[in-house]
Formats: structure tokens, C-alpha cells, sequence
């Protein structure tokens, strides 16, 4: 009898809420566990206005963030391989679609506007 492993990939969300006055930018799922090979989407709204850049960071344990994607406010979509990142700046609202997943994408994920 043939066995079969299954690989599942923890996706430690980080959930980031930052307020500064009445700007306020917030990450959803808090967490995800799928299987490796599955995709997975994130979100980020914000209320920041104006803003220049959004950015998506992956942040491995124990290591610093790896910037994966900066997107300008002109900008509606960005690939990076896997990481495709979308930004509908009038909606303030970003999603990182990460496709095939790997057990090497078992990290912390990180939005950030400035």
C-alpha cells in the first residue's frame, strides 16, 4: 500500500493594525493554513491619504522583512514569480495572491503604506 504525505504550509498572517492620527491600515486573515500547492490571497485597506507606495513584505521567523512588491498609487497590478499584487488606490484596498504555494512560504506577511 502506497502512503501519501501531505505537506500542509502555515501562513503566519501577521496582523498589522498601524494608526497614526486618523490613518489606520489594516491586514486580513489574521492566519491561513492550506495545503502546499494551494493559492492564497491576502488583503490590506487602509485609510492613509494620500499616499505614495504600497508595499508587501514577506518576513521569515527570525529574520528581517524581503520586500516582495512596491506598487505606486498609479499602479493596479505587479508580479513578482508566484506574488501577484493588486491596488484599487480610490477603494484604498491591496491583495497579494500568492500562487503554488511551498513550505518555503510559511512566513509572516506584511502590508505597508506610506
Amino acid at each position: 500500500m502506497e502512503k501519501h504525505l501531505r505537506a500542509f504550509l502555515v501562513v503566519s498572517w501577521l496582523h498589522f493594525c498601524w494608526v497614526n492620527g486618523n490613518n489606520q491600515v489594516e491586514q486580513s486573515p489574521w492566519s491561513l493554513i492550506i495545503l502546499e500547492g494551494e493559492n492564497c490571497t491576502f488583503q490590506c485597506n487602509s485609510s492613509v491619504s494620500p499616499f505614495n507606495n504600497l508595499r508587501w513584505y514577506k518576513e521569515d521567523a527570525g529574520r528581517g522583512p524581503v520586500s516582495l512588491i512596491i506598487m505606486t498609487y498609479s499602479e493596479s497590478q505587479k508580479s513578482n514569480g508566484r506574488y501577484t499584487a493588486t491596488l484599487d488606490a480610490n477603494a484604498k484596498r491591496s491583495f497579494l495572491h500568492l500562487t503554488g504555494s511551498q513550505l518555503s512560504d510559511s512566513a509572516s506577511y506584511i502590508c505597508a503604506v506610506s
